[in-house]
């Protein structure tokens, strides 16, 4: 007997079969594929693929393990702004996609010819 660890099922691939499955959750076979076919399998998602039957290892995974924690979103961090100066009035106003307001913006300059 195999001892399934997580590392294991992982290695399996994106899915795994009915006689791997028991194996794992210490089963019969013909008792899981007599659950499938009644539709009284619970566990995780089936995939039937013509008559071949497959089971999904992130769901195999989810159920022996909890669900996989969702990465926590790191904090936005300011970057250097990547925009296209323009000499005109835009220079002034803050891009509306980054949020981002020029440098040069709060430059007091004199007018031309004064």
């Amino acid at each position: 007997m195999t001892a399934w660890t997580r590392e294991a099922v992982e290695a399996l691939g994106p899915t795994t079969d009915v006689p791997t499955l028991a194996a794992i959750v210490d089963a019969n076979s013909d008792t899981i594929y007599a659950l499938i076919r009644r539709g009284d399998w619970t566990m995780t998602r089936v995939l039937r693929l013509g008559r071949k039957i497959k089971i999904p290892t992130r769901d195999v995974i989810a159920y022996l393990y909890g669900p996989e924690p969702t990465p926590q979103a790191a904090p936005g961090v300011p970057s250097q702004c990547q925009h296209d100066a323009s000499p005109q009035a835009e220079a002034i106003k803050p891009h509306t996609s980054c949020g981002c307001t020029p440098t040069d913006s709060a430059v007091i300059r004199p007018l031309r010819g004064a």
